[in-house]
């Protein structure tokens, strides 16, 4: 079975797909892929150097310098997702070809169309307020984490589209026990 995993920021998809890969299951984060991507070793490298040449420091990519480039221009971040999602999207194509059943961690998935990929799709949503504060505790302000919240497609969009939801405003354990109750009763394993 091919599930998409997704959710708004600090929802706890990540943390969702954790557990599942920590109990033995297939996985994979486009997020993840994601941060490789942006590795001096990644072969998007050279493609990030020759589009965002102010961002680098030395050989090194400045994260921080490319996010602050990013987020208020469109422009720019289209020029970066133009390079990084077919990479992902392969990787992730590639991923579910070689796995009959795998969980696969997708922050846009509705935002982008890829939900015709997954036979299933977990939807993970929390309060704004609780988002809001994850958020902060990753070292984003207040204005910052509304700013990226606000970006993102509304929840109540990608609750009429997926599978599967699972509110995530309490604490590990609690969420923990959603994840057992929807593998159980949902996904059958």
């Amino acid at each position: 079975m091919i599930v998409g995993i997704t959710g708004s920021i600090g929802s706890g998809k990540s943390t969702v797909t954790k557990y599942l890969s920590d109990k033995g299951y297939n996985t994979f984060s486009c997020d993840e892929y994601n941060k490789e991507l942006l590795n001096k070793d990644s072969i998007a490298y050279n493609k990030l150097k020759k589009a965002f040449p102010t961002c680098f420091k030395d050989k090194d990519l400045d994260k921080k310098a490319l996010s602050s480039l990013i987020f208020n221009n469109k422009e720019e971040k289209d020029k970066l997702e133009n390079i990084l999602h077919p990479l992902i999207i392969k990787e992730m194509k590639r991923q579910i070809k070689n796995n009959k059943d795998i969980f696969i961690e997708v922050p846009l998935l509705f935002e982008t169309n890829l939900d015709k990929y997954f036979e299933h799709i977990l939807l993970v949503v929390c309060d704004e307020k609780i988002a809001l504060e994850r958020l902060e505790k990753r070292g984003l302000s207040k204005k910052e984490s509304k700013e990226r919240l606000k970006n993102q497609m509304p929840v109540k969009n990608k609750i009429i589209r997926a599978n599967y939801l699972i509110y995530n405003n309490g604490s590990l354990n609690d969420l923990y026990k959603e994840i057992k109750k929807w593998l159980k009763e949902y996904v059958g394993i």
